[in-house]
This record gives structure tokens, sequence and C-alpha cells, in this order.
């Protein structure tokens, strides 16, 4: 098993308690003591079945100011020691992967137009506007550039929009040994069968019961904000459930950790690293007897 080691860089490690300084301290990570970012297979076996794994959507979180999508909003997911960015992946006219959501600049960026036709020359002077809607110096960052910022560091979550290409995306996580780390997302029943040659290879985020994906290996199963209906015990039994609480109010937490493995939210502030984990010693054991087979 590849060492995936989390220390950081004493420069950085400064650069990031700054920019959390106004948002408290940082919440405690359950891998603390670990030397290594186990494999996301393994930390899903190991997670407990009332607790869940917490993905911020859009790859930051309502309480932060930093653009979505963007590596300084990964830096304070980080340094708040989220475990999980739910990512959109897109691409510019020369078929360059970038991290954005939108199919057009207008509502993020300092310029406006379709995403799919900007030329790279246009792209390199796009700037992100924050969450005040306030143009900032920060670029929109490309898929190279967001792998390299997450390495080794935290998991990720790739959506694929329209524009993207999966096997342009799936060589460049190779490239970086990072198969481990991510989860791919595949959002219809197409995008799940074109995703399929990958299942033995990634954990993945797949729609409800897609047909002609067949069995494979155990998955992800994406049932969106329905938790509540009691269908996710179904899905359960044979694989992870993935689900998304996006209202404000935490009030319901202890059930969705209950229903869920991994929940995606715009609240990740508000939430420990894996949500309920209440036997974090028994959870991190789990972790580093795997480690040790």
């Amino acid at each position: 098993m590849n060492a995936k080691h989390l220390a950081l860089s004493m420069p950085l490690f400064a650069v990031l308690l700054t920019a959390c300084a106004n948002a408290g301290p940082p919440v405690p990570s359950p891998f603390a003591g670990l030397e290594t970012l186990p494999p996301i297979r393994t930390v899903m076996e190991c997670l407990p079945k009332d607790a869940a794994l917490v993905a911020a959507h859009r790859g930051t979180s309502a309480a932060y100011i930093e653009p979505e999508n963007s590596i300084s909003a990964l830096e304070r997911l980080i340094a708040n020691n989220t475990m999980m960015a739910e990512i959109d992946i897109a691409a510019i006219s020369d078929g360059t992967p970038i991290i954005f959501h939108d199919g057009v600049w207008d509502y993020h960026t300092d310029q406006s137009g379709p995403v799919v036709s900007t030329r790279p020359e246009d792209f390199a002077r796009l700037r992100l506007r924050n969450t005040k809607n306030t143009v900032t110096a920060e670029p929109v960052p490309t898929l190279a550039a967001m792998l390299d910022a997450a390495k080794d560091r935290i998991y990720l979550e790739v959506d694929f929009k329209t524009s993207s290409d999966i096997e342009t995306t799936i060589q460049m996580i190779r490239d970086r040994d990072m198969v481990d780390q991510v989860i791919l997302i595949a959002t219809d029943a197409a995008e799940a069968i074109a995703l399929k040659p990958y299942a033995e290879e990634f954990l993945m985020s797949l729609p409800q019961a897609p047909k002609g994906t067949g069995a494979g290996p155990k998955q992800g199963v994406w049932i969106g904000a329905k938790w509540k209906d009691g269908g996710e015990k179904r899905i359960q039994a044979r694989n992870y459930v993935l689900g998304a609480q996006w209202q404000k109010n935490p009030a319901e937490l202890t059930k969705a950790a209950r229903a869920l493995d991994i929940l995606v939210t715009d609240q990740a502030q508000r939430y420990a690293p894996v949500a309920k984990l209440d036997k974090v010693a028994a959870f991190r054991n789990c972790l580093k007897a795997a480690d040790a087979a």
C-alpha cells in the first residue's frame, strides 16, 4: 500500500492557520495520529453504520468567503480537517480539464460566455468571484492544479460536466497515484455505463439501479436528499449510501448519519469530519489494521 503522508510544511501550515483565523479552531481529525491517508474504500469499510463521512459540496462551505471550486477553498477545507471535497470537472476549447460548475462564466468569474468555447489564452485571464460576489486575484483552477493541491491531503468526489472527458480525467488521476483518493460521480444511467470500465479500480457514486452497469464491486449509490423514506436501508445491504442535507439546520444530523455513509452538504463547517463518529478509537484501529495487513 502506498504511503499517503498527511504532514504539511511549516510555512503552508502557518498560511492555513491564518486563513482560518476567523473560523475558530479546526475540528479534530479522526485521522490524527495516523501517518498515512487511507484508501477511500478502507475508510468506508471501517466507517461505523451510525456515522457518515462529510463531503463539502462544490469544494467549499457556506460560511467561507473563498470561491467555490477553488484552490483557496480546498485549503480552507483541509485546514478545518474536512475529509472530502466534491468538485466539478469541465473543459475549455482545447480540452484542458478545469474545475468549474456552471456552463457559463457569468456568475462566478469576472468574465462571461460559454466555458466550452473559451480559448486557453482567455481562460488564463479569468478571475474567480468569492461568495460576496467580489472579484478576486484567484484564477479558475485546472484539474491538474486541483489534484496536485489535494494529493495525500483530502478525498475528492469528481462530478463530470458535459464538456469534460472521462478518459482524460481518469488518466490524470492515475498519473498522480490518486485512485485510492477519488470517488467518481455518475449522475445518470448513461454516465454510469460510461464509467463501468473503471468500476474495479475506483469507488463510484452511482444513481439508483442504473441498468446495464452490472453488479461489480461494492459501490456508492446516490439517493439525494430523499434519504428519509427508508429506501437507503435496502441499498446498505450491498452498497454504500450517499445523500445530501442542504438545509442550514443540522437538527436531523443524527438521522442523516445513520441513513448515509457519505453526507454531501453546503454546510461542511457545521459538522465534524465524520458526522456522529462516537467510537473514534475503534475507527482509527480499524484503519491501522487495514494498513498493516
